[in-house]
């Protein structure tokens, strides 16, 4: 593991504390109105670990984490809570990667297997679109092309 700290600042920034001010913000709201739908977006790497992507995977099991806490909180005043857990997808998620080494291999992997951004929508598309006695707690999609 490479002592790079100040992209697990960054990762931590953004997936947990991003997501924790997020919910701060609606919360409130949603509560007052006695509903509402909280999309979460974790990872393939939320649920399976890999030798160079510890933060990263720990930063996504905790997005899972807080989503499943929220989800038994909110549901006694119609709170829902969905969380997709997309693998490859066509996204500007490997230019972000800094290593060049690492950066080099997931955009090989991204350019044969990643699916399109409009898959995952699609499975936005689906949670929201239930009725509001249905909860659809986690999607978890990857190209089939994808081993882990």
């Amino acid at each position: 593991m490479e002592n790079r700290h100040d992209e697990w600042d960054q990762c931590i920034d953004v997936n947990l504390k991003g997501v924790l001010y997020g919910l701060g913000a609606v919360l409130p709201i949603m509560k007052a109105q006695g509903s509402g739908q909280n999309i979460f977006v974790s990872s393939v790497a939320g649920h399976v670990c890999t030798p160079i992507g510890a933060v990263y995977s720990a930063t996504k099991f905790g997005v899972r984490a807080i989503a499943e806490s929220l989800r038994q909180e909110v549901k006694d005043w119609g709170g829902r809570v969905t969380v997709l857990s997309p693998g490859a997808i066509a996204t500007e998620l490997v230019q972000s990667i800094r290593s060049e080494d690492i950066q080099k291999g997931m955009a090989e992997f991204y350019d044969q297997s990643a699916i399109p951004a409009d898959s995952f929508a699609r499975g936005v598309i689906y949670a929201v679109s239930q009725p509001e006695d249905v909860d659809i707690s986690e999607i978890l999609m990857r190209p089939t092309v994808q081993m882990m």
